[in-house]
């Protein structure tokens, strides 16, 4: 009695939820969702093939549903919502293939599903969107300057097609014309930035654009002169820190590859001033950089002192403390002790410059500051008295003898190294974007 009631229980719970999607299905189509629930209805059949009922509200919903998604598709082309066109018109060819795969029996006898062919109104609704983007772009290029908006058109346009009549052309074309618009205004740096985006189209260039990029490159290009740093500390101990103050700029900016910027060094100028029987030591400096720089073709000069160089060294710090541990051997406890301190050094240089950068062609210094930078180094060990073994991990790892920090010398190095790399910087964000 037991196991029969066991079996009817089994039995009612399979029959509810097998007839779940079919209350759904209704439930859907009572709320006027006929998509739904023909969603539901179709998930019924593919669950139970013979449950009739839902064969029955498939066979009447199914041509309602399909003339649903069409007419949604032509309103949503009529609106130029292309995307959500393009969506109604994919599910209806998902639709198709779930109804193509299915096995279905309509009272008893094995039910065939009419194909839902929508290729050909797809492709005519995929046409007409590309053809309507292609001709705003090609109205959009009547207006020069207007190359990006054109290049959105014809992205529109080759989204839905992407070899659609000759967009791609077309969008080299207004970037070619806006670029060369540009250059001829002597807007040099604009114009190669809108020649360098035909190269997404055509990776070798169209037309000479490529040659005309050099072209722009070459009259926009500045040459940075950058003069020795005057050491006013007037300390000789780390080396020629002018010099090296120059070296450095010149290595990051060189390192950063700029378009429009040569960076050139005092001694490249000192040889033209010398080949045009200019040139006395020392004779260029901020005030006859501009007369200067226009006889040899310097566009921008960068001078400096380094007004700063303080190191600082106090005596290592010191710490005490003690560390107690246990430990067993042969089933004995014994306790460790060690008593220990631990040394901190610490070493650090700050230097401190000041730069100006003078433009040749209108004689003023158009940037000028200070700029310091603290390179530090820091140096931990430990000495102690009793159990090695009482020492926690980290403690242990300092044993072994007074360290180091890093001596001024190289501390100043990268220091200026850093100070270099500011200056350089901001030069190539004034010349080079």
């Amino acid at each position: 009695m037991n196991r029969l009631l066991s079996i009817l229980l089994a039995c009612t719970c399979l029959a509810f939820v097998l007839s779940d999607d079919y209350k759904n299905g209704m439930k859907a189509l009572e709320q006027g969702n006929k998509i739904e629930a023909l969603e539901f209805f179709i998930a019924k059949v593919t669950s139970d093939p013979k449950h009739q009922k839902s064969v029955d509200m498939i066979k009447k919903l199914l041509p309602e549903v399909i003339e649903l998604r069409k007419a949604n598709a032509k309103k949503y082309e009529e609106a130029g919502e292309w995307d959500k066109t393009q969506k109604e018109y994919d599910r209806l060819g998902r639709l198709d293939k779930v109804l193509q795969s299915l096995i279905v029996y309509d009272n008893g006898q094995k039910m065939e599903f009419p194909r839902i062919n929508v290729a050909e109104a797809q492709s005519s609704a995929t046409g007409n969107a590309a053809e309507k983007f292609y001709l705003k772009g090609v109205e959009a290029m009547a207006t020069t300057g207007n190359a990006e908006k054109v290049l959105e058109f014809f992205k529109e346009a080759r989204k839905f097609n992407p070899d659609y009549k000759d967009a791609k052309e077309l969008s080299a074309k207004a970037l070619y014309n806006d670029g060369l618009a540009l250059i001829n205004k002597g807007a040099f740096k604009k114009g190669v930035h809108i020649l360098w985006k035909i190269r997404d189209f055509y990776p070798n260039g169209y037309r000479d654009s490529e040659q005309r990029v050099q072209a722009a490159i070459d009259s926009a290009k500045v040459k940075v002169a950058v003069m020795s740093f005057d050491n006013l500390t007037a300390n000789t101990r780390y080396g020629d820190v002018g010099s090296n103050m120059s070296s450095e700029m010149i290595a990051t900016g060189v390192a950063q590859k700029p378009i429009f910027v040569d960076f050139v060094t005092r001694d490249f100028v000192q040889s033209l001033l010398s080949e045009q029987s200019l040139g006395i030591s020392g004779a260029v400096n901020a005030s006859t950089a501009p007369q200067i720089g226009k006889l040899i073709g310097i566009q921008v000069f960068v001078f400096g002192k380094i007004t700063a160089i303080n190191p600082y060294y106090p005596n290592a710090q010191q710490f005490q403390s003690e560390s107690r541990a246990t430990v067993y051997r042969n089933g004995q406890q014994y306790p460790l002790y060690a008593q220990w301190t631990r040394y901190t050094r610490t070493g650090q240089v700050t230097v401190t410059a000041n730069y100006q950068v003078v433009d040749v062609k209108t004689g003023r210094i158009i940037d000028s500051q200070s700029v310091s930078r603290t390179m530090s180094s820091t140096a931990q060990w430990l000495t102690y008295t009793g159990d090695y073994d009482a020492l926690e991990s980290s403690l242990r790892a300092l044993v072994g003898g007074e360290v180091s920090v890093e001596p001024p010398e190289i501390l100043t190095s990268d220091a200026i190294k850093q100070i270099g790399g500011i200056i350089a910087v901001a030069i190539l964000r004034h010349y080079n974007e």
